[in-house]
């Protein structure tokens, strides 16, 4: 499944190449608050809408009001949509799932879904009007990573067959586990990669969708030597998630920047001597490093590192309830 997004500021053209029954074989399989008589009627009832204004009595002048959404399934899906009413219902299940992953309401939102013939892959093109039924504005910000994932998520509901980026189609039903899981934690991470401006960002949308991300530093040094990334008990190093070190953490230093990598370590010089591996996730990363910046201003950092190791029921929690112990290298996590 694949959807194209375009944005137009006309209806009628669009209407009449979305139900284009003659060259398309189209034919309308869900609409919502549109007179169906004919496209003309259709494109009136979009071009009405945009005269409502909202709730409090603003009338939005868009310049492009019209969403034009193509939606193509992979021709390895073609048995799950054969010309048949029972799954016309399906196509449109999926086109209102797409618009929900998306934050558009159906049952607020005007719109046509067409389904097209001509082509040997099974396909779809979706109409609707950014000014919502209660006169509001759909937004579109940031809609090319939305789409990708909503994308993503329905095919994985639904099991459908998914395309790499040669376009060479991927079933993850036919791959060992391990290729369908690192398949599936590449696009999660692509996606955020594109959606973030820093770190923490990149570590809190991973983690929405599942993926602890884990650094792993020289014992000596404490430099950051490498990622990973962790989802459902499943780990692979940056290196080996995709080609050209894409998903390394040099590659990503270059758009994140460099990790301040020693202050949480100084903070604690014995516990490199006690410990292998220590996990600290983004949060208390975050807040360790201004407890001692606030610390050393005041002049009692002796004093409040004893309560960051060895206290508890405290105001914030030890760095110790968040340490996982293993045996081979140095490694914290944010």
């Amino acid at each position: 499944m694949i959807a194209k997004i375009t944005t137009r500021t006309d209806f009628s053209g669009i209407v009449n190449y979305a139900n284009n029954v003659k060259e398309k074989s189209a034919r309308i399989i869900g609409n919502n608050g549109v007179l169906l008589i004919d496209n003309s009627t259709i494109a009136d009832s979009f071009q009405a809408q945009l005269r409502i204004p909202d709730a409090n009595g603003k009338l939005h002048h868009l310049s492009k009001p019209v969403k034009h959404v193509s939606i193509a399934f992979s021709p390895e899906d073609a048995d799950r949509f054969p010309d048949s009413e029972d799954d016309d219902r399906f196509m449109t299940q999926l086109v209102e799932e797409w618009m929900k992953e998306m934050g558009i309401d159906p049952e607020n939102t005007q719109y046509v879904i067409a389904r097209h013939f001509d082509k040997k892959h099974p396909h779809c093109h979706l109409v609707f009007n950014r000014i919502a039924n209660d006169g509001s504005v759909i937004s579109d910000s940031n809609e090319r990573r939305r789409n990708e994932a909503a994308c993503r998520r329905i095919k994985q509901r639904h099991g459908l067959t998914f395309g790499n980026s040669q376009s060479r189609k991927i079933n993850p039903d036919r791959l060992r586990k391990y290729e369908a899981e690192k398949l599936n934690i590449r696009q999660i991470v692509q996606d955020c990669i594109l959606s973030s401006g820093d770190w923490e960002t990149f570590a809190k949308q991973l983690e929405q969708d599942g993926i602890i991300i884990t650094f792993s530093a020289d014992e000596k040094s404490s430099k950051i030597r490498g990622i990973s990334y962790d989802r459902n008990g499943f780990r692979i190093s940056g290196s080996k998630l995709g080609q050209h070190g894409k998903y390394t953490y040099g590659t990503l230093c270059k758009k994140f920047g460099h990790m301040d990598e020693k202050p949480e370590i100084a903070a604690r010089p014995e516990f490199i001597r006690e410990r292998k591996i220590v996990f600290i996730p983004i949060v208390r990363y975050v807040e360790i490093l201004t407890h001692l910046l606030v610390s050393q201003s005041s002049g009692s950092q002796s004093a409040n590192r004893e309560h960051e190791v060895g206290r508890r029921g405290k105001s914030w929690e030890r760095i110790d309830d968040h340490i996982e112990e293993e045996t081979t290298s140095y490694k914290f996590k944010m």
